[in-house]
C-alpha cells in the first residue's frame, strides 16, 4: 500500500486581512499570531508539509510574524508534540518554556507545543519536523531539558538533521508504506543519536505499545485521503481492502462521524481549497466534480452550496475578480495531523 499526506498552504493574494486571518487559521494548534499593520500590509506565506510515517516534515517561507502561545492557550490547544526547526533564511528570537532563543541562519531550534512561548520570526524560511512528544521520548528520554534549545548553524547536530529533513523532502511521492516505516524509523535514530547518543533498534521500541485499532484507523483515515478523486470510494470499498466489517469500520472510525459523509466533506473541502487557490480557472463544473470525486455535477454542486454557501462557479468568479472568501480552515486539518502521528 501507497503512503503519502502533502498540504500546500501559499497566501500571496487577497487584503492584509484575508492574508493574517487565513495564516491565524494555519498556525493556530502553534498559537495566535500577531502582527503590526505594516507587516500585514507585506505578509505573504508559502509552505509544503508532508506526513512521512510517524513524523511530520515541512518547508516554510513566511514574512515577519509574532506568535504568542500562554499557558492557557497551550492547555486549550492540547497538543504534547515537539518542533525541530532548522532555519535556512531570515532570524527571529524570543522565548519558550524558561529558556531565551535566538534564530540565524544554520540553527536548529527544539520547542513543545506544550509550552509558553513568546517569539518573532523575521523573514524566515526554514524546514520542520514534528513529533509527537511520546514517540520522541521513547527514543532520546525526556524532551524537557532540550526544550527552547537552539543548536547553532556550525554544529554537528544542526547540520545532520538539516540534511535528513531534506532528505524526506526528498523522498519519492507516493512513498509505500513499508519504505516510510523506515525512513520514520531513520529518523528517531538519527534524532536519538545526535540528542542522546544512542541509537534506537526499532521503531516498534520508541513509541507506545501500538494499540491495533488506533493504527488501523488511522491507515484508514490515510487511506480516505489519498483516494478522494476516486468516485467509488465509499464504505464499502474500505470494508474490502481493509478486511472489516462495515459495524468494525464505524466502530474505528465513531470520532469522524458517518464514514460516507466525512468523505463528501474532505472531497467538498478539498474542492474549495482548489478553486480558492486558482487551480480550476476556467474549468467547468462538471470537470471539477469529476475530479473531486463526485459521480453528478448536481448533487456537488448542491453539496457545494449546502457547505459553503456559494457555488462552485461563483466562488471562481470571485477568485478570478480578485475576491477572495475565506478559506476552509486549515488549522483543525493540520491538527488532526498531530493526533495521528
Amino acid at each position: 500500500m501507497l503512503t503519502t499526506t502533502r498540504h500546500s498552504i501559499q497566501l500571496a493574494d487577497g487584503d492584509a486581512r484575508y492574508r493574517l486571518a487565513a495564516w491565524q487559521d494555519v498556525m493556530s494548534p502553534s498559537g495566535e499570531v500577531r502582527m503590526t499593520p505594516e507587516e500585514a500590509e507585506r505578509f505573504t506565506t508559502k509552505a509544503h508539509w508532508r506526513q512521512i510515517g510517524s513524523v511530520l516534515v515541512g518547508h516554510v517561507s513566511a514574512g515577519d510574524f509574532r506568535l504568542v502561545r500562554d499557558r492557557a492557550m497551550a492547555e486549550r490547544i492540547g497538543l504534547d508534540h515537539v518542533f525541530i526547526n532548522v532555519f535556512l533564511a531570515g532570524r527571529g528570537g524570543g522565548v519558550c518554556g524558561r529558556r531565551r532563543m535566538r534564530f540565524e541562519p544554520g540553527a536548529m531550534s527544539i520547542t513543545k507545543l506544550s509550552s509558553p512561548a513568546d517569539y518573532r520570526l523575521e523573514g524566515i524560511t526554514l524546514t520542520a519536523l514534528v513529533v509527537a512528544r511520546r514517540v520522541l521520548e521513547a527514543a532520546i528520554g525526556p524532551v524537557a531539558p532540550f526544550d527552547g534549545r537552539v543548536y547553532p548553524g556550525s554544529s554537528i547536530e544542526a547540520r545532520l538533521v538539516g540534511a535528513h529533513i531534506d532528505a524526506l523532502l526528498a523522498l519519492p511521492d507516493p512513498l509505500p508504506r513499508a519504505q516510510a516505516t523506515v525512513a520514520s524509523r531513520s529518523t528517531l535514530a538519527l534524532l536519538a543519536g545526535c540528542l542522546r547518543g544512542e541509537p534506537v533498534q526499532d521503531e516498534a521500541q520508541a513509541s507506545e505499545p501500538l494499540d491495533t485499532d488506533l493504527e488501523l484507523a488511522k491507515s484508514i483515515r490515510r487511506y480516505i485521503r489519498d483516494r478522494l478523486a476516486d468516485p467509488d470510494l465509499g464504505p464499502d470499498l474500505i470494508c474490502r481492502d481493509f478486511a472489516v466489517s462495515r459495524t468494525r469500520l464505524y466502530r474505528l472510525l465513531r470520532e469522524s462521524g458517518n464514514v460516507a459523509s466525512t468523505i463528501r466533506r474532505l472531497r467538498l473541502a478539498r474542492a474549495y481549497g482548489e478553486i480558492a487557490a486558482g487551480r480550476y480557472a476556467g474549468a467547468t463544473p462538471a470537470v471539477i466534480a469529476a475530479r473531486s470525486g463526485f459521480r453528478q455535477e448536481r448533487s456537488f454542486r448542491r453539496a457545494f452550496i449546502e457547505e459553503f454557501a456559494v457555488s462552485p462557479t461563483a466562488l471562481q468568479a470571485q477568485v478570478g475578480a480578485g475576491s477572495l472568501p475565506p478559506l476552509p480552515a486549515s488549522g483543525p486539518v493540520i491538527a488532526e495531523w498531530f493526533s495521528e502521528l
